[in-house]
């Protein structure tokens, strides 16, 4: 049993002041009977993009900056773990600002340091608009931190809308997330709760999340309702928008329980669980999911022939999800060049971005469209590449306008010296859900096709606060050592080796609940890595 305690801390204009509000509320947890301490989202100043390069700080453990000295004091009075919310952090080289948590062992040993890996830009008309990507540049790495009771896994605010933080932070083997974060008064009420809930039901683990509390004479206006919930998605500590210190009794055999009880991580009896729905067949657009094919997402072609461009859509190529940046990045061609994108060729996009501007021609429209990280011309023809019946209706659906989300299936194309996107459909976007799910997509196939095979000290290094991790002899039982074999010695293939083949492979010589066990085992010691899916697998070059 471990005793949280979280801080929802007000926060004001006067750094020193906030320091002295920190440490007393931190003390107080710790005479309380608190064994780890986290403190609110950008606790030592004001929440806003005008004052993180004011209250920046470098952060070296060598050198402390006055925050996080101050950190390190609170953990060596309090004797507790701090989570030390975060701070705006300049980078000395670069003088680059971040979003940074840094977490402090009771002896005032820094033991971990997490960048916000996912920036909060928001712009809703007559409500809210910020963009923290205007001043923060974003970290590169998933968090974690060892403690008697367990890991802990690390975000900041915005990451905890992306599942695949808690996700493979679960993997990883951690008990719990912890997001300091600062939702506001739009956002707050519809997913701060939410989305905590599900990130804990998703990996059963516990979920914190510390927000400061809602001062209304600020510019920003923070939600607050710090709140911890159990591996079963329970709310079993919380509070209002107000000052105060929230308690919670944190279990960790529960997390045991839920696991035994009620879910086996891996996927058991005859379900195989992927990202998304079934590829191929009627399917609408998909990339790399579902069914056992596992071969990629195509654009299906309507009854057309496979070597008709103008009505299959270029059948069986993959529908690669992508980010405007990934396209406005690739070199410009001439011709029929192929176009690659992350080294490898690419036939078809898709991506998700807002509408910016309409410009209707007799043989076309253009849509801007831009996503955040850049913007591109989208045409949709008429009567033109697409050769879809019904063009000309969908591209004066009024549901497709300036300042709507749509998403874009087509091909990246150059013409004197400039790109754009030659569209074979347009859809709008109606659940802004969607919207979130490309960007873990994309990043996703990103990460993928660009980190690929990595050695053992790379995949444990963001994950272990000493690095620690098993050797490839310990723990290798003849079912790891036969899946490990029989994926070395698959044909070459960059999707990597469906588990479902290797399965069957083995079937006579290992039950299949040996072989999923196993497969899970392989990947969490960094012999094994997935590639488009949870399904493909491929070994690391430390074992390859």
């Amino acid at each position: 049993m471990m005793k949280l305690a979280l801080v929802q801390l007000a926060v004001g204009a006067h750094k020193a002041v906030n320091l002295c509000n920190a440490r007393a509320k931190v003390l107080e947890a710790a005479q309380a009977g608190a064994q780890m301490v986290v403190l609110p989202e950008c606790f030592n100043s004001p929440y806003g993009t005008k004052h993180f390069g004011s209250y920046a700080e470098t952060i070296d453990s060598s050198q402390l900056g006055e925050s996080t000295r101050a950190l390190q004091e609170m953990a060596q009075t309090g004797k507790v773990y701090v989570v030390g919310g975060s701070i705006p952090e300049r980078e000395p080289a670069t003088g680059r600002l971040f979003n940074t948590c840094t977490v402090w062992s009771p002896e005032g040993t820094l033991v971990a340091q997490h960048r916000k890996l996912h920036l909060f830009d928001i712009d809703i008309p007559g409500r809210i608009t910020f963009r923290e990507s205007d001043v923060l540049s974003p970290g590169t790495s998933l968090t974690s931190f060892t403690t008697p009771w367990g890991e802990f896994g690390v975000g900041i605010c915005y990451d905890m809308r992306f599942p695949e933080l808690a996700m493979v932070a679960a993997r990883r083997g951690c008990v719990g997330m912890v997001y300091p974060g600062a939702f506001n008064t739009t956002t707050g009420p519809l997913h701060w709760e939410l989305l905590l809930r599900a990130r804990a039901v998703d990996n059963q683990m516990f979920v914190a999340a510390c927000s400061p509390a809602r001062d209304v004479e600020a510019e920003y206006h923070a939600w607050g309702h710090s709140t911890v919930v159990d591996p079963s998605a329970r709310v079993i500590a919380t509070t209002d928008e107000s000052p105060g210190i929230v308690y919670a009794d944190i279990d960790l055999q529960l997390v045991d329980e839920v696991h035994f009880d009620n879910f086996n991580y891996g996927g058991s009896g005859g379900n195989d669980y992927s990202y998304g729905g079934t590829g191929g067949g009627n399917q609408d657009f998909s990339y790399n999911q579902g069914d056992t094919n596992m071969g990629g997402g195509w654009m299906n072609s309507g009854g057309g022939d496979d070597d008709s461009k103008v009505r299959g859509g270029y059948k069986n190529q993959t529908l690669r999800p992508v980010t405007i940046k990934q396209l406005v990045e690739v070199p410009i061609t001439t011709g029929d060049m192929p176009v690659h994108i992350d080294g490898e060729e690419i036939k078809q996009i898709k991506f998700v971005g807002i509408v910016r501007n309409i410009v209707q021609q007799s043989v076309n429209v253009t849509y801007s469209v831009e996503d955040g990280t850049g913007k591109i011309d989208v045409r949709m023809w008429i009567n033109g590449e697409s050769g879809e019946e019904g063009t000309r209706d969908q591209m004066l659906d009024p549901s497709i306008a300036i300042g709507k989300y749509v998403r874009v299936y087509g091909e990246l194309k150059f013409f004197n010296n400039t790109r754009s996107v030659t569209a074979h459909k347009i859809r709008a976007i109606t659940d802004h859900n969607e919207i979130t799910c490309h960007g873990l997509e994309a990043t996703y196939v990103h990460l993928c096709k660009t980190r690929g095979p990595k050695s053992v000290s790379a995949v444990s290094a963001p994950y272990s606060a000493n690095g620690a991790r098993m050797g490839m002899d310990d723990g290798m039982t003849p079912v790891r050592s036969a899946i490990l074999d029989a994926i070395k010695n698959a044909p070459s293939n960059p999707e990597g080796v469906n588990i479902a083949n290797i399965q069957q492979s083995l079937a006579g010589r290992f039950q299949r609940d040996e072989i999923v066990s196993a497969a899970d085992w392989l990947i969490n010691e960094g012999h094994l890595f997935t590639t488009i899916d949870e399904h493909h697998l491929q070994a690391t070059n430390a074992f390859a």
